[in-house]
């Protein structure tokens, strides 16, 4: 439900879909992805405000024409990594939609995929505020600005049916005003701002006093209680859900982030 474009091998995840391009668009394809993982590794390393034109050549193995070849500026280069961003993040959340349960338990499984997301790429995860500013959307090509809009929609449309199919089966209504555009973007903001806050701003107190590996899903429990999103967490052990899609969905994903002490 909440997956999209074409199913990927290994390889092909690296390159994007390649069904239909000649030689030298395939080859293009995979030195745009090339170059765009080097600018993660420098926004990683040195943070967003340092990203340059100038720093990607440096770091890379092509000249600057090359370079401008690929992007036309450093704000098309940041939306890029968000574009990448958004993929990867729809790939977990494909995974989460064949998560066994009731609608408010596959809900439950997209925060879960999101909050590996964000734990896994940190500084990617926050990437949104980024593609929204004004003086990246400025400057970014109009394609690459379309491309992200359309892949957004994507994910929105499927997060979408998600909430059209609850209410289908009774789990949950509509009130006034409230339809499932209000309750996806509820979700969206719910998810991204709990992430984006555990990642960046720990030792504030009130997160720090939690001390609570389930404190994004105590967020989204009362987001849900509140639209009435049946069971209710009075009715029904959702930490419990959590760990069963850790367990069955993401174990590997798991496995990483335990070994690499986050």
């Amino acid at each position: 439900m909440f997956g999209f474009g074409c199913k990927k091998s290994d390889k092909s995840e690296r390159s994007g879909c390649s069904f239909g391009k000649s030689k030298k668009q395939q080859a293009i394809a995979d030195r745009e992805v090339e170059l765009t993982l080097l600018a993660k590794s420098l926004v990683q390393e040195q943070g967003w405000s340092n990203l340059s034109m100038d720093k990607l050549t440096a770091a890379s193995a092509y000249s600057k024409g090359t370079i401008y070849n690929h992007f036309c500026s450093k704000e098309d280069v940041i939306l890029a990594l968000c574009i990448h961003s958004l993929k990867s993040e729809a790939i977990l959340f494909a995974r989460a939609a064949e998560f066994e349960g009731s609608t408010r338990e596959k809900i439950v499984a997209m925060h879960v995929g999101y909050r590996i997301y964000a734990r896994m790429e940190p500084v990617l995860s926050t990437c949104a505020i980024m593609a929204k500013s004004p003086w990246v959307l400025e400057k970014a090509s109009p394609e690459r600005v379309k491309e992200l809009n359309e892949l957004e929609e994507q994910v929105i449309s499927s997060a979408d049916q998600l909430v059209n199919f609850a209410v289908e089966q009774g789990d949950l209504k509509y009130s006034p005003g409230i339809g499932s555009d209000a309750i996806v973007f509820a979700n969206w903001s719910i998810a991204f701002g709990s992430n984006a806050l555990t990642q960046n701003a720990s030792n504030s107190h009130c997160i720090h006093r939690l001390q609570d590996p389930f404190s994004v899903l105590h967020n989204a429990n009362m987001l849900l209680d509140g639209l009435s999103w049946k069971p209710l967490s009075t009715e029904w052990d959702y930490r419990k859900t959590w760990q069963r899609v850790e367990q069955e969905l993401f174990a590997q994903e798991v496995e990483y982030l335990q070994s690499v002490g986050r």
